[in-house]
């Protein structure tokens, strides 16, 4: 009898830092929920990102390859078609690999027409994933969402992103992903893999509701610079 196939959730978060993990030591920040996951897990000390900014840090992450050999050197480089990646590899394993939140990697414009409206951003969808959750274009739905809980928003969602210090972090865009992946779980019958993207802490800089107010600044050492 063939094993079964496990669930997988694969989280990333954009642009936090390795060391500021209170269980990687760090004499300020606290991070109790990541502490309690690396005590049952194990914490690579020394695994490294290959490239910045976000599309080549991607593609090195998605494709398993180098910057040097996937050639995505910058946000909107396409990465070439040629290279596998972690959702193919999923969905040749029977998955049928779903995305809450985003991978942007612009299409290789090879593969589609040239009128592809996916070739006018570089914002674009890992090939292989399933989008249940486009949050490079459903910021739209969060605003929406944070309204129907009663408070203002502004109406350009890059301006909510920026003033979520001033409301609940319950209604944040990291809990509003979070709210939406587990509203989906329920429903599902077979084994899944799931791509859990969010954004957070990548700027603009305002720290949802009490988090924004969580340290006091004389207790932060500033970098040397």
């Amino acid at each position: 009898m063939a094993e079964a196939r496990p669930n997988i959730l694969f989280i990333t978060l954009d642009e936090f830092r390795a060391e500021c993990l209170s269980a990687a030591g760090h004499p300020v920040v606290k991070t109790p929920a990541l502490d309690a996951l690396c005590a049952e897990s194990v914490r690579f000390g020394k695994h490294y990102g290959q490239a910045s900014p976000c599309a080549p840090g991607r593609a090195a992450l998605y494709t398993g390859t180098y910057q040097m050999n996937n050639r995505v050197v910058m946000n909107g480089s396409p990465l070439d078609d040629r290279f596998d990646n972690i959702a193919l590899a999923a969905r040749r394993n029977g998955y049928d690999p779903v995305l809450f939140g985003y991978t942007d990697q612009a299409i290789d414009p090879r593969t589609v027409a040239a009128d592809d409206p996916r070739l006018s951003t570089y914002e674009g969808i890992l090939p292989g994933f399933r989008c249940e959750l486009d949050l490079t274009r459903g910021r739209e739905a969060w605003a929406d969402w944070v309204r129907a809980q009663g408070y203002d928003m502004p109406v350009d969602p890059e301006e909510g992103l920026a003033t979520e210090s001033q409301r609940p972090a319950a209604v944040g865009i990291s809990a509003f992903l979070t709210d939406r992946f587990l509203e989906w779980l329920p429903s599902q019958n077979e084994p899944w893999f799931v791509h859990l993207s969010h954004l957070r802490p990548h700027p603009p800089f305002s720290a949802a509701g009490e988090w924004a107010t969580a340290y006091e600044r004389s207790a932060i050492n500033l970098p040397n610079a």
